[in-house]
């Protein structure tokens, strides 16, 4: 799947579906989502490893420690973390970069061909497995996906919309 759609779409699903246990603001949410792919701006400076690495989620951990706010810097959290581990099973990462140049990486898939055939190869690299090249910011497939997603996110907060008495348990006796 493409960058765009794993890096701001996953994770905003998942702060969604929790976010009234965890009590997000989807505002929050919604605004803090490019975080989801502010890694990906290294592209812009000397190398790719430059954000795609442990240590990006160094402030956000702090803030969220120190600061009394603690949602904000959560979410922030949860997108650079949601990036750094999407990126390691599409590719690698450099996770202890500069301190260890070599690429961290992981890559299960399930193939069909005469049966089921489960995937699962994963270690360390001097390389990028997959620079993504060839590869469309946004697919189809990611589009309709992306379609069917948010047409359940619209019912689900149209059906939280309802009223209170709506959602009051009934009693079993």
């Amino acid at each position: 799947m493409s960058s765009l759609f794993n890096h701001i779409f996953i994770p905003f699903v998942i702060l969604f579906i929790f976010a009234d246990k965890l009590k997000l603001d989807l505002k929050k949410i919604a605004i803090f989502s490019f975080f989801g792919i502010f890694l990906d701006f290294d592209i812009f400076l000397f190398h790719r490893a430059s954000f795609h690495n442990i240590f990006i989620l160094i402030i956000p951990l702090l803030a969220f420690i120190f600061m009394k706010d603690k949602e904000t810097p959560g979410i922030i959290f949860f997108y650079l973390a949601s990036a750094l581990i999407l990126d390691i099973f599409d590719g690698g990462v450099y996770l202890f970069y500069p301190f260890y140049d070599n690429v961290f990486f992981a890559r299960t898939e399930i193939w069909f061909h005469h049966g089921f055939m489960p995937v699962l190869d994963y270690g360390i690299s001097k390389n990028i497995m997959n620079n993504g090249r060839n590869e469309p910011m946004i697919s189809s497939e990611n589009f309709a996906v992306s379609v069917i997603l948010l047409v359940f996110i619209l019912i689900s907060f149209i059906w939280s919309r309802g009223k209170p008495e709506d959602h009051v348990p009934v009693k079993k006796s």
